[in-house]
Formats: structure tokens, sequence, C-alpha cells
């Protein structure tokens, strides 16, 4: 379960930031993508009939599942399942681990975009749909995970028997399987008496006696079709909500205590349980939920305390925020020099809050505001999607020794009742790092101001490049530049790596894939979240667009040519004055069918709507890029960017298909050739017998007769050979596909101005 306490960070609102040119024609080369996946789940040890909805997954092979919990990446086989198109079967195997993962589909040109698949022991219960009705309902047990599609505008029943004074749980939110449903639903006495509600995706009843209990569970809005499906897990045993080193917080926790007043949500407070790690590990593998990463604890939810605590710069301090729309103060400590950035963590480690960070500075008695912070400032370059960010985020560089006191509260869920998790973060502003780093896969600007917007690709193409995004949240201008690497590539793929300029949050990340890579896929290290649109929508105005963070990014290598590869022509890293122009030159090896002039635009430095172009002329193996740098406005430091465009060439589908059908036809040729050859030298033979000689004639004769019947059967075959190849060739013919195409990423750097 991710609950409902996530859906700010997990479902944000996203809203693309760039606007389309005339220059860019929008992909048309095949990408395979997931809409809506069902089952929702399944048990190890089982066959489990998947049911994939989307767009370009023919010729799959496998499904790759990631941990949404450790990171770790399997792949498993699939089948066709026949008569059922689109439903391929996957064995899990008896030692699946039990988690919830990234779900992707290993097509034909290449890896999908991910949906949410969950592995645990409990039973699965299928809804038939025919459950309408409480009379229908189905049979489960308390510790089963009841599984369906809302087809139709009903809601599904299902009964259990449970015991006096047994405590029952159910818990799904429907974002977190990258579904539209949000799940609602009773528990009813064999009366007809409502017990318990399921809400925000938590469902917490105690039976009051022996016997038989009714469920009904429907989408609050009676959504219907292939993407509000739902996978609700009933258990009797423990939730995990969140969970640190030596501490668990959820429900139903053995030997957990209730810390009065700790909501999270419209349920039950929450129980705290100190642990060791191996205990807190089994909590969390046997729970249905996809538990949160907890801050390290410096002080308990319950503790409360009126004065300051003292911080320094470099400290970390971890909490929760206080009740009733209090404030959490804390004196920070700097000196003279000092340049440090003050961080109030919460949102987007996945707590549903809205901090707000109030900057004080402190002189004796007096207190002036320095600043009253909420959400952090827009950043430029932003990434093609925006990211839901809440977390106030500040940096300074101190002109002298001094104090500031830091107030931080969460008001929005302080009038809710609720409390989250924070932690307050003093890093020195050199400190560059990486932590935090959302990936995402690079996009062309959108056709019109609503849309429509398209899940991107996640592969790249033999011999071509294809481009990361990757977005640092918690930068300010006194940030310094920081590299970009990921590992754990597929067979084939090289990482180009890539740069964040100084005060900037985004960079781009290269990955180049050989001439001869294989098909394949891997998930990626040295990044640990992907941001993905969950579903591809016409109109913004009209549809919300809703995105999900998800697991490490998985890139994918398509076995066919990409149409150019673009690189800078000369090593190292230029170096330029903050008032001069750079000039880079650029090396353009071409697909040989791909002879047009091409457009580009450099992404990474300012503002995609007015970022510099880039022109390289028809047929040209060869360019450059000049950037005026006084326009762009940079700091002195170091810097880099991609050139993003789009490329035509002549693509035929299905090539390896219409190359494996004409050296069948080829074959069929030439054994047709050998056996009529053998014919007309049967025949030959025949006429060079003597007329006396009956026995050898009646030999040969026979023999004709067998080779012209091998002829025929050789003649069929290539016939039916050539018709299939042909057949082919009519159905995928060479068409004018537009790619999108990126340059290796080039780095450089800024100097200071000569002085005069």
């Amino acid at each position: 379960m991710v609950p409902h306490a996530h859906r700010v960070w997990n479902c944000a609102l996203a809203v693309l930031l760039i606007t389309t040119t005339a220059t860019f024609a929008q992909v048309s080369a095949p990408s395979p993508i997931i809409t809506a996946v069902s089952p929702l789940g399944g048990k190890p040890g089982t066959t489990v009939e998947l049911n994939f909805k989307g767009a370009e997954l023919d010729g799959a092979k496998s499904i790759l599942l990631t941990s949404l919990h450790d990171g770790k990446a399997r792949s498993y086989p699939v089948e066709q399942v026949p008569a059922k198109k689109g439903v391929l079967a996957v064995k899990l195997p008896a030692d699946a681990p039990s988690d919830i993962y990234d779900i992707r589909l290993m097509a034909r040109y290449g890896i999908t975009n991910p949906r949410v698949f969950q592995i645990s022991a409990a039973n699965v219960v299928e809804s038939p749909g025919t459950n309408s009705k409480s009379d229908a309902a189905v049979k489960v047990t308390p510790e089963s995970a009841i599984q369906g599609t809302f087809k139709a505008a009903v809601p599904h029943w299902f009964s259990f028997e449970g015991k006096k004074d047994q405590r029952v749980l159910g818990s799904f939110i429907g974002s977190g399987f990258d579904a539209r449903t949000s799940l609602v639903g009773s528990v009813f006495d064999k009366t007809g008496r409502e017990l318990a509600r399921l809400r925000d995706g938590l469902l917490d009843v105690k039976l009051p006696a022996d016997g038989e209990y009714k469920l009904k569970i429907n989408d609050l809005m009676f959504g219907v079709g292939d993407d509000y499906g739902y996978r609700l897990s009933l258990t009797t045993g423990a939730i995990v909500w969140a969970a640190g080193k030596e501490v668990v917080y959820g429900w139903n926790l053995p030997g957990g205590q209730v810390v009065n007043g700790l909501r999270v949500n419209r349920g039950q407070p929450l129980e705290r349980l100190k642990a060791d790690a191996a205990t807190i590990a089994k909590l969390i593998a046997s729970s249905p939920t996809h538990a949160l990463l907890l801050p390290d604890e410096s002080e308990a939810p319950s503790v409360m305390t009126d004065k300051p605590t003292l911080l320094a710069v470099g400290q970390t301090f971890g909490g929760w925020f206080p009740a009733n729309g209090n404030a959490r103060q804390f004196d920070l400590t700097f000196k003279n020099g000092d340049r440090f950035i003050i961080e109030l963590v919460s949102q987007r480690l996945g707590f549903s809050t809205d901090p707000s960070l109030l900057i004080e500075t402190v002189k004796g008695e007096a207190v002036t505001t320095q600043a009253d912070l909420g959400d952090p400032a827009a950043s430029v370059p932003a990434p093609n999607t925006r990211i839901t960010l809440l977390d106030p985020v500040y940096g300074y560089e101190a002109k002298a020794d001094g104090v500031f006191r830091l107030s931080i509260s969460d008001p929005s869920n302080a009038a809710n009742g609720r409390r989250h998790p924070y932690q307050l973060r003093i890093r020195k502003a050199a400190e560059a790092t990486t932590d935090g780093a959302i990936a995402l896969h690079a996009k062309l600007p959108p056709a019109a101001a609503t849309g429509p917007f398209d899940i991107p690709s996640a592969n790249v193409w033999r011999n071509g490049v294809a481009a990361l995004e990757v977005f640092i949240p918690n930068r300010t201008a006194l940030s310094e530049a920081v590299e970009l690497k990921v590992a754990n590539l597929p067979a084939g793929v090289t990482s180009l790596g890539g740069i964040i300029g100084k005060g900037q949050s985004l960079g781009y990340l290269g990955l180049r894939a050989a001439p001869d890579a294989p098909a394949g896929a891997a998930a990626l290290s040295g990044i640990t979240s992907t941001a993905y649109l969950s579903w591809p929508i016409k109109d913004t105005g009209r549809e919300v667009m809703i995105t999900r963070i998800s697991g490490a990014p998985t890139v994918g290598v398509v076995p066919d040519a990409a149409p150019f590869l673009i690189e800078q022509a000369t090593p190292g890293i230029p170096e330029v004055a903050a008032d001069a122009k750079l000039e880079v030159p650029l090396k353009v090896t071409r697909h040989a069918t791909c002879t047009e002039v091409l457009k580009l635009k450099v992404l990474g430095l300012n503002d995609p709507t007015k970022a510099p172009e880039v022109t390289l002329a028809a047929k040209a193996a060869d360019g450059k890029v000049s950037l005026d740098l006084k326009t762009l406005k940079l700091a002195p430091g170091d810097y880099g960017f991609i050139l993003q465009g789009t490329a035509k060439m002549p693509f035929q589908r299905n090539a390896e298909d219409i190359s494996a059908a004409q050296a069948v036809a080829q074959k069929a040729t030439e054994a047709q050739t050998t056996v009529k050859k053998a014919v007309d030298e049967a025949n030959a033979a025949l006429k060079a017998l003597k007329p006396e000689d009956k026995a050898a004639q009646t030999a040969q004769q026979a023999k004709i007769k067998d080779l012209t019947a091998a002829l025929a059967k050789a003649d069929k075959a290539k016939t039916d050979a050539d018709k299939a190849a042909q057949a082919l060739l009519k159905t995928n013919p060479a068409k004018d596909t537009t790619f999108l195409v990126h340059s290796t990423p080039i780095r450089f750097r800024v100097k200071e101005n000569a002085k005069k």
C-alpha cells in the first residue's frame, strides 16, 4: 500500500513547462508503452496470466521486476497464452521474494515504462465481477489478496469467516499501483450493520463475534475500465507504514505501543515498535504495504519541548512535526564565511506534507525575519515534467558570525489532526551530492499548450545516444557542479556521464549503444528514483496529469540502427570567459539513409523555450554549436548541455521477421534448384540407358517419379515461402519515421571575465 498520505508526492499534478516550436515534429519511431496491467499481483510458485494494455507490446519475451524496497531486478520469461490475445503467462518461482515491484515488459522494440506489481504469500482471490450483490459475495479468508478490475459501475462483494476480537486490516491505494481506482468500502456483520469503512487506503476492524462478515468495495466515483483495477490485501498481521534503522510505525505491530494522537490518516493512531534490524526486515517483508523510509529519529513523536534545540552547520535532525499547528524551533549558529544550505525534508520522502520554514535572525533579544519559506523556487531549466516539490530549501553565505532561529511546521496536516516525520538538514554548500536525484526519460516539447503528452521511450538504439534528464531538488544558487554517474548498464551500452552545473538543479546523462549492442535491458544503479507520467493524455484542459515516483531508471536496447550519432569533435572541456562566445565543433555519423537537415536545441542551460538552436546541413558530417555566454548569464563554474531534436529516415518494422522469412525463401529456392537439377540429371540418365536394359530403365523411372514428387513439394515450399516473405514486406513497408535524437553530453567551463 502507498497510503493516502503519499498522494501529494506519488500522484503529483504535473505541468509541462516547455512549449513546442515548428522545428520539432512528433516522434513516430516505435516505443513500447504499458497503460494498464492486470492482475496487480501474484503468489510465488504460481503461474500468473498477465493482461497488458498499451502499444508496441508485440514480440515480448520476458518481464523485468525491480523491487521498490531494495532496487534489485529480476527477469522472468513469458509465453503467449493460446487463444488469449495480449495475455502472457509468467511462472513466478517459489522463492520469489514478497515485495512490491516496478513491472516492465521486454518487447520487440525495447523495454516499456513501469507499472506496479505485487508478489506476496497471501492466497489470491480473483473477483469475477459478477459478485455485484451481497448474496453473490465471493468467499475469502482474512489472509487473502483480493484483486479484480471494475468493468461495470457496480460494487464487488466478498464474505469471510471471523473470530471474536480478531483484528482484520486491509490496504490498497490505487495511485501506488498505477491504477485510477480510489477504493472505498465497508464491512458488515450478519445483520447488515456497518462495522468499519475502508478510507484513505486502510481498513481496520475488530470483529465483535464469531461468524460471517461481508465486505463491499467499489471505486469512489464508480469508474470503470482497464485502469480501474485493485488489489486489496487482507491480513490479521501487521501493516508497516514507515520504518527506520531501529524503529517501525504501523498498525497491529506485535509488541507495538499506540502513540496517542499520532495519526497519518483517518484510521487508528500509529503504533511504535523499537526493534532490531532483523525483526524490522521481517515485519516489512510480511506487510502488504510498501513501507516508507523513516528518517533517523533524533527525538520520538511523543517528545515535546518549548526551548529551541541548538544546531550547527553540518548537522541533521530528525523528528515529527508538532500537533495543533505548533512550530518546532532550532537555533543554528554559524561563522563568518560559512556557506550552507538549510533543507526541511519530508514530502520528498513520500509523506503527505507541505512543510513551512521560518528563518529569523537572532541578535540578543531582537528577532527579525530572514526568510519565510513554503514551496521551493522553480528550477530553471526545469525537467520536462514538473515534479511536485513542497519541501523548503534555503542557501546562505554568512558575512559575519550569527544565529538563525528556525521554526518548522506542517500547517495543513496539523489542521486535520495528522502528524508526519521530517528531517532538518544543514549541509555545507561545497558538498556536491546526488542524494534525492530523480531521473526522467527525455522527450520532445508537447505539440500544443494543452497536449497531447505521451509516455517517453526508455530505450537506446544501436550506434545512438539516449539521454536521461536528472533533477536534484535540493540545490540552490550556492550549490557546486555535480557529476552524474550510473552503472549496471545493459550489454553493449556505455555511460557517457553528465553534469549538473553550478547553481542548477537539472542536467543530462548520456547512454550510448554500440553498433552491435544486443537486445536487452537493465535497471541502472547510481540513481534510485525515476519520475513517470502514469497515463498518456490528450488534453490537459480536460484531464489531470499524474506522475509517479518509481524506482531506479531502466534502459533497454533496440537492436536496430539509430539515424545519427552526434558527438563533440575535439576531446576535453573547453574554457571560456563569462562574457565571451563558446564554439564547440561537432562530428556527425549518419545512417546511410538519413541525409536531411538536422535542427537541434541546446538543453540544460536555460528555459527550453528560449534555448539556443543548432542547424546541421543536409548530408553534413560535421558542424558546430555556438553559445553567447553573456546572454545565458552563467556564473563562473562547470556546466553541461545536450543537443536534442528529431531526425527522419526510412524504417522498416519487423525487420528481423522479414530477414528470417527472406532467408527461409532463399533456402526454399536453393532446395528447389537442387531437386530440379536432380530431376534433370535423372532424365538425362534415363535417355542414356540402352533400350534393352529394361531393369535399369524401370529403376531410373522410379527414381524420376520420386524426384518429381520431391520437386512438387519443393515448388510448393518455395511458393509458400515467397508469399510469406512478400506478405511481410507488403504489411511492413519502409516508411519515413521520426526519431528522437540526442548528442553526447557536452561540458564546458566558464571563467571569470578578463580584468580590464
